[in-house]
C-alpha cells in the first residue's frame, strides 16, 4: 500500500506503477485507470499481481514490481495466439515507448474474435490510448466510441465505463473542445464516486482541475485539487504516476498563481520520483525535464531552463525517435525557451521545423489537435 502525508510532503512507502503527465497533453502521458487483472491473471499465473501502468494509463493494482525482461520471456511464448498475452504485450512494450509495435498486439487480440464482453471492452480501450499516444486522434475516438458501446451496456462494470469515458475526453482535451471533454470528466468523476474507488475519483479530480488551468479558471482549478488532495489522504491503491500526476498540476496551478519557486520545487519533486521508477533515460523522465525547464524559464533562470529542455529533449528523442508527437512538442517548448532567452532565429527554425514534422507525420489524424506543454506559461 502505498501511504501518502499530507499533499505538500507527498512521500510514498514504496514504488507503485506509472502514468502521463500534467502538461503535456498528454497527461502520457499519462493515466485513465483500466484494471486488468483478470488478464494478467490469465497471461501469468506464477506471478500473480503484475504491476503495468501505462501513460493513460492501464494498470492493474500494484503489488509485486517484477522486471520487464522477466515480463518479456513469460509473454512472449504463447503471445502468438492467445489475445490475453497480446494484450500483456501491448502493456509492456507500451511502457517501454514502443508504441507502434504495441498498437500491433493489441490489434491483434481485439480482432481476434475470442474476446467478448468486458474483456473486449478493456481492449478498445487499450487500443484508444495507444492510438493517442501516437497522435492517430481518429483512430482513438473510433476505439473509445467502440469501447463505449460495449461497456455502456454493462452495469455489472460501471468503473470500466469511466475508464472509458475518461481517456475519451483526453483525446478532446488535447483537441482542444475542453467543454466535451469536461462533460465526460464530470460524467465520470459521478460514475467513479458512485463505485467508491477513491484512487479513481482523485484521477478525474485531477484531470478536470488540469482542463480548469488549461482555461485559466484558478479558483476551480484549486477547488478540484483540493478535493483531490483529501481524497488521497483515504485513497489505499493509489500508484506512483498518481503522485507524479498531482505534484504537476500542483506546480502549474502554482505556477498560474505566480509562485514560480513552488512550481520548481513540485516539478523537480515529480521528476526525482519518476527517475526512481522509471530510470534516467525514460521518455517520462525526459518530460518532467522539460516541464521543469518551463518552470526555470518563467523565474528567468535561463541557464537552468536550457540544461533542463536539452536534456529532456534528448531523452525523448533516444527514447521515442522524432517522428513522435511528444517529441515534436517536446521541440516546440525548447523552442518558446530559447526565444526567451533571446536565440531568436534557432527558436523559430526550430519550432518551423516541428510544425512542419507534425503536419507531415499525421496530417488529418492532428486537426485541432494541442500539444498542452507549448501552451503552459
Amino acid at each position: 500500500m502505498v501511504e501518502c502525508q499530507k499533499p505538500n510532503d507527498l512521500r510514498c512507502s514504496q514504488p507503485a506503477g506509472i502514468v502521463l503527465c500534467a502538461c503535456r497533453r498528454r497527461r502520457p502521458s499519462l493515466l485513465y485507470v483500466v484494471l486488468f487483472s483478470l488478464h494478467v491473471r490469465q497471461v501469468c499465473r506464477t506471478s500473480s499481481g503484475l504491476t503495468y501502468v501505462s501513460r493513460f494509463c492501464v494498470r492493474t493494482r500494484p503489488t509485486n514490481r517484477i522486471s520487464i525482461v522477466f515480463l518479456l520471456a513469460c509473454s512472449s511464448l504463447l503471445a502468438q495466439s492467445d489475445p490475453h498475452e497480446q494484450l500483456h504485450d501491448a502493456l509492456v512494450l507500451e511502457r517501454q515507448g514502443d508504441f507502434d509495435r504495441a498498437i500491433d498486439m493489441a490489434k491483434l487480440a481485439v480482432d481476434s474474435n475470442e474476446l467478448t464482453g468486458i474483456e473486449l471492452g478493456r481492449s478498445y480501450i487499450t487500443l484508444g490510448v495507444l492510438y493517442h499516444q501516437v497522435g492517430k486522434f481518429i483512430d482513438a475516438k473510433a476505439a473509445f466510441e467502440r469501447s463505449l458501446r460495449i461497456l455502456e451496456r454493462d452495469p455489472e462494470h460501471v468503473g470500466d465505463y469511466a475508464a472509458a469515458l475518461n481517456n475519451y475526453g483526453e483525446v478532446y482535451s488535447d483537441a482542444g473542445e475542453f467543454d466535451v471533454a469536461k462533460a465526460m470528466w464530470v460524467k465520470a468523476l459521478h460514475l467513479r464516486q458512485t463505485t467508491g474507488d477513491n484512487a479513481a475519483i482523485m484521477r478525474s479530480l485531477v484531470n478536470l482541475a488540469h482542463l480548469a488551468l488549461m482555461q485559466r479558471r484558478m479558483h476551480e482549478a484549486k477547488q478540484c485539487l483540493k478535493q483531490a488532495s483529501d481524497v488521497m489522504r483515504v485513497a489505499h491503491d493509489l500508484i506512483d504516476d498518481d503522485f507524479v500526476l498531482f505534484l504537476e498540476t500542483q506546480a502549474s496551478l502554482a505556477q498560474g498563481e505566480g509562485h514560480t519557486l513552488a512550481a520548481v520545487a513540485d516539478f523537480g519533486r515529480a521528476l526525482d520520483l519518476c527517475r526512481r521508477t522509471r530510470g534516467e533515460e525514460h521518455w517520462l523522465t525526459g518530460w518532467e525535464h522539460l516541464l521543469r525547464g518551463k518552470a526555470y524559464a518563467q523565474l528567468q533562470d535561463m541557464n537552468g531552463a536550457l540544461a533542463d529542455m536539452r536534456e529532456g529533449l534528448a531523452i525523448i528523442e533516444h527514447a521515442l525517435g522524432r517522428n513522435n508527437t511528444m517529441y515534436l512538442g517536446a521541440q516546440i517548448a525548447y523552442s518558446q525557451v530559447l526565444d526567451r532567452a533571446g536565440f531568436h532565429a534557432e527558436a523559430a527554425q526550430l519550432r518551423a521545423a516541428a510544425e512542419q514534422a507534425r503536419k507531415d507525420a499525421f496530417g488529418a489524424q492532428c486537426i485541432g489537435c494541442t500539444i498542452n506543454i507549448a501552451g503552459f506559461p
